[in-house]
């Protein structure tokens, strides 16, 4: 009995301390279409669920109704991690950043190796609007673009 015991409790600690069972379902709050304005350009992200592991979208800037800048997103679990996955027209492979931190429908990507940003940051305002920062070294010292986004449907 008292090997049985142990052998429980051994278990029972290994299940523990191995990595969180990971669930796309934390960032629900993403979900949706979210619009914003920037001087004169207009900014936007879109993100649905595709899959159990999975949320996808596409981000861009439009100014008089022509696209300036878009990317395909997705947050996905990988070896049960998160990544957030950019693909960029005119790079050569997505770049993911791994989350570092994640509380309270704020959420932080990070990758260092990566030319600029190194982090992408997502937060949920209790008045309902998405904050979002991307921010890492350039040449010349540290940088930081800044959205604000309300959802629109």
């Amino acid at each position: 009995m008292k090997k049985i015991l142990i052998t429980f409790v051994g278990i029972t600690l290994f299940a523990a301390c191995g990595k969180p069972d990971a669930d796309i379902k934390k960032f629900k709050w993403l979900e949706g279409r979210w619009e914003g304005v920037e001087g004169d350009m207009k900014t936007f992200e879109e993100w649905e669920p595709i899959k159990d592991n999975i949320i996808e979208g596409i981000g861009g800037v439009t100014a008089d109704n022509d696209t300036m800048f878009s990317e395909k997103i997705k947050i996905e679990i990988i070896d049960d991690e998160f990544y957030y996955v950019a693909a960029v027209p005119g790079n050569p492979k997505a770049v993911a950043f791994k989350l570092k931190k994640s509380e309270n429908n704020s959420t932080t990507f990070e990758n260092l190796e990566n030319d600029y940003p190194q982090r992408v940051i997502y937060t949920l305002n209790a008045d309902g609007s998405l904050y979002a920062r991307i921010e890492g070294r350039k040449t010349g010292g540290d940088s930081k673009q800044e959205f604000t986004f309300k959802k629109v449907k």
